[in-house]
């Protein structure tokens, strides 16, 4: 029996009982971390971990000694919209991915819709804001659902026309859901959430970060109690 066949261990992000992330597998605990380690000295062991350990950990952390976290795996299997998947798929060293094929399937009708609009940030190109009340919320849900059934209506025509499933699903939205399998190694790992579990990250991607943080930190608890740690007194 996998991780994700438990049922806890799926959670939804977004809310909206389409978008999720579960855990599927994982291999290794804080000990294999311990034990790739002082393997160099030959002494790794199979004793239970212990402060020691517990100190050594945070040690690599702080020292950025990364390659001992390498020898762990986490994989989960991710339903999101693409927007949020091209931003994930950034992060290739230490993470392996298979993602639905929109050649072999038809697409399904899983749309993102937001369920409130954010303002562009005046200072910052690529971040948003909360609206301060001046977006029109109604018009802005209009026009986004005017525009994805649409373009999901364009590609069940094309696909009705006899067009090729590669070709009809250039003209699906950003906001359609895909799914893929993500393996991280810890290592890899922590760096994604440090970078997508952020301030600066856009808000539906942190919220599939921190899904993704919250169902591996009870794998590797010291670990994760130690980056928090260190993270906070940054």
């Amino acid at each position: 029996m996998t991780d994700a066949d438990h049922p806890s261990l799926t959670l939804f992000p977004l809310g909206d009982d389409l978008g999720s992330v579960s855990l599927v597998q994982h291999v290794g605990d804080d000990k294999m971390i311990v034990n790739a380690a002082r393997v160099s000295f030959g002494g790794d062991n199979l004793a239970p971990l212990d402060g020691k350990d517990e100190r050594l950990i945070r040690y690599l952390l702080r020292h950025h000694h990364g390659s001992p976290f390498e020898h762990n795996l986490v994989t989960f299997k991710v339903v999101c919209p693409i927007f949020v998947d091209r931003q994930m798929v950034r992060h290739r060293v230490g993470v392996a991915k298979n993602e639905i094929s929109g050649r072999y399937v038809e697409m399904q009708e899983r749309n993102f819709t937001p369920p409130q609009f954010r303002k562009q940030a005046p200072s910052n190109r690529q971040a948003s804001v909360e609206d301060d009340g001046t977006l029109d919320q109604e018009a802005a849900a209009r026009v986004w659902a005017d525009a994805w059934r649409g373009a999901y209506g364009a590609y069940q025509e094309l696909l009705a026309l006899g067009v090729t499933r590669e070709q009809a699903r250039g003209v699906l939205p950003q906001s359609l859901y895909t799914e893929s399998y993500y393996t991280f190694n810890v290592r890899s790992l922590l760096h994604f959430l440090g970078l997508r579990d952020h301030a600066g990250a856009q808000f539906e991607t942190r919220q599939f970060a921190r899904a993704m943080g919250e169902l591996a930190e009870p794998l590797f608890p010291v670990t994760f109690r130690e980056w928090r740690s260190l993270n906070a007194g940054e």
